[in-house]
């Protein structure tokens, strides 16, 4: 049994932050083949491998580098992203089959930062929680069916050419999204002795 195993859990919360709905944990079972592919290089860095990128393009990913999914407010290549196609994950996804822009314009949501929990061991568990807000200033409701997990390469902000989808997940329930409600991912990496 593979010792790495990846959670998610959906909140939203109304314009006061009150909760409103929360979804149980659920099992992520959705890694795509970039997040091997990086393992694979950063194992024997080397500076040949390549690995598609967001914009569908096979790119030279440094071995070398180091992932980064720290995104900062409105960045849309790292970190957690979020969008409303229903198609079901494939090992070779390497985009979310309709990623919500970010703004608040009709059909957007406003990416926040990302921000993480530092590894903590609970028990036999070693978790890192990772978690992004999405606000809805678009005056109707937004719909969520799919979330995804993006890195870029190194300390630079990503781009579609620089940045990589390492797992894409398609919701079993969409998610409605109010204007001024804020719909929160948070995704658990779960190691186990």
């Amino acid at each position: 049994m593979f010792p790495l195993k990846v959670y998610y859990q959906i909140f939203i919360h109304d314009k006061n932050g009150k909760l409103v709905r929360k979804t149980r944990k659920r099992r992520s079972r959705s890694f795509v083949i970039q997040f091997l592919e990086i393992m694979y290089s950063m194992f024997i860095e080397t500076t040949t491998f390549t690995v598609t990128n967001l914009a569908g393009t096979e790119d030279i990913w440094l071995g070398s580098s180091t992932p980064r999914a720290l995104a900062i407010a409105g960045e849309t290549e790292a970190g957690i992203l979020v969008g409303s196609g229903i198609t079901p994950p494939t090992n070779n996804d390497f985009i979310l089959a309709n990623q919500i822009a970010h703004g608040s314009g009709s059909g957007q949501l406003q990416y926040g930062s990302q921000a993480f929990i530092a590894p903590s061991v609970v028990g036999l568990n070693v978790d890192i929680i990772c978690t992004r807000p999405f606000a809805n200033g678009s005056g109707a409701i937004i719909t969520v069916r799919e979330i995804g997990f993006a890195v870029g390469e190194g300390t630079s902000a990503p781009t579609t050419t620089t940045g990589r989808l390492i797992i894409r997940d398609v919701l079993p329930t969409e998610k409605n999204v109010s204007p001024l409600e804020t719909l929160t991912v948070q995704y658990t990496f779960r190691t186990t002795v």
